[in-house]
């Protein structure tokens, strides 16, 4: 879901057009073929043209049972020029933070205004459900860092203090990097405590730890426990916030704790014991404490107090914050495929569904479909997937890598993002990914919990002549 649509700003122009000037450029007609690498077992189809700026481009493997499969797996490319046009990229999370939802139904959010309808989009970074506890329906909690228009909706991986990977999407281009939220609650008195996360239920971290007291309770899915935390919860949230046992499985989840409501000033409306079921007020807050967070909430804050909380980015890259204003947007995941164009070391070689070769049923084939979000050669951002044509394929981590080192594809950085079932690319209305999940005999396209697009708006960026 985004909100206050934000304008593009001059020094995206002056960026646009310095990449276009210093990036290496591609060969020239006439210079001989393409290095296609690893790609070179793969055809390229006719690039069409979505939009002016925005160009699909299908590679369709040409031997498959050489990569021991009966059926060829297909790569889709699509090149955003924002020099060709006035382009967007962007992220959104749709209806709701708590609601997973099909890219078709998340992009079709966008804007009402079909004219202005994206023009090519993917899913977005990992997320996990979370159990229907205490009768309440399942609701989606994001996997690490999630901005739209600057509003964050879910901390970041801990990673010892390392933070998590992520694309920070500004002025229409993705910027690959590590990331760590840092964020804390100011009470009238001036004290301050450490917040947790973000619209999630207090107690349960889902895939990734957020402090280093959270600990690994289960590993599929990934959900760590933390008998002491503060989640805050925002207006995006789009649910009644959560009430004590959610998930039976994780201890933490059944403290009855403290809850604190906040109105659009700050002030705290309401400051009680017991937790859940409450909804977020327009422009407030829902604070939520258990064990050690709760006994802050308790001690600290009372009706008509003001309340501030502090949130910070912090580029752990470049040891920078980044102000949390509406230019910026943050995709997340947990590995970055190229660095420079080259595969970092630390990349493991990880597939989540295998199955027996076709050719070779002693060797098994990693069925895993990949999506990522990169930038190439020409400083342009590109939208990547891998899927099979009718059925959900990929590849193992790395080997999906080595495929985006391709030189004729020209991309410099690339961000891993949700795969699987997940896995999907849309132009227009057109979905170019098939359905992977049989929900009552027929199979559907998976719901997603945010997805990155560009679509109409901003300012071209121009190359000067």
């Amino acid at each position: 879901m985004t909100r206050n649509r934000r304008p593009w700003v001059a020094v995206a122009a002056a960026l646009g057009a310095t990449l276009a000037l210093v990036s290496p450029a591609t060969p020239a007609s006439g210079a001989g073929e393409p290095d296609l690498g690893a790609l070179a077992a793969w055809t390229k189809g006719i690039p069409v043209t979505v939009a002016p700026g925005v160009t699909h481009t299908t590679w369709t493997e040409t031997t498959p049972k050489n990569a021991n499969r009966a059926k060829a797996r297909v790569l889709q490319i699509v090149e955003i020029d924002p020099t060709a046009g006035a382009l967007t990229l962007e992220s959104a999370i749709g209806t709701s933070d708590t609601t997973a939802e099909t890219l078709t139904e998340q992009l079709a959010k966008v804007t009402h205004v079909t004219t202005r309808h994206p023009w090519a989009g993917v899913n977005g970074g990992l997320f996990q459900r979370e159990p229907a506890g205490a009768g309440a329906e399942k609701t989606t909690a994001h996997t690490s860092v999630a901005v739209t228009d600057g509003v964050l909706h879910s901390s970041s991986c801990w990673s010892g203090g390392k933070g998590g990977s992520g694309a920070v999407i500004q002025y229409g281009i993705p910027y690959i990097t590590k990331l760590r939220t840092d964020m804390k609650l100011i009470a009238s008195s001036g004290e301050d405590i450490r917040i947790d996360d973000i619209n999630r239920t207090p107690g349960r971290p889902p895939h990734c730890a957020r402090d280093a007291e959270d600990e690994l309770v289960s590993t599929s899915p990934p959900v760590f426990k933390d008998a002491d935390e503060i989640v805050v919860f925002t207006d995006d949230y789009g649910a009644p916030v959560p009430r004590p046992n959610t998930d039976p499985a994780v201890a933490a989840t059944a403290d009855p704790g403290f809850e604190v409501v906040v109105d659009a000033h700050g002030v705290v409306t309401e400051a009680r014991e017991g937790r859940g079921g409450t909804v977020v007020p327009a422009g407030g807050r829902v604070i939520q404490g258990i064990g050690t967070g709760a006994q802050w909430l308790r001690e600290r804050l009372v009706r008509d107090d003001t309340v501030t909380i502090d949130q910070k980015l912090h580029d752990v890259t470049m040891n920078r914050d980044i102000p949390l204003d509406a230019s910026v947007d943050v995709v997340s995941s947990f590995h970055p495929l190229l660095r420079n164009s080259v595969i970092p070391t630390e990349l493991p070689d990880s597939c989540s569904g295998t199955e027996k070769g076709s050719e070779d049923a002693t060797k098994l084939i990693c069925t895993d479909s990949r999506t990522a979000l990169g930038t190439n050669v020409r400083g342009r951002p590109v939208l990547v997937t891998l899927t099979g044509q009718n059925n959900e394929d990929g590849d193992y981590l790395r080997s999906f890598a080595t495929l985006l080192t391709s030189p004729v594809l020209g991309i410099v950085d690339a961000l891993n993002l949700d795969g699987g079932g997940s896995t999907t690319l849309q132009t227009g209305t057109t979905v170019h990914t098939p359905p992977t999940d049989l929900v009552d005999g027929k199979l559907i396209h998976r719901d997603v919990a945010d997805a990155v697009y560009t679509g109409v708006g901003g300012y071209g960026q121009y190359v000067k002549p």
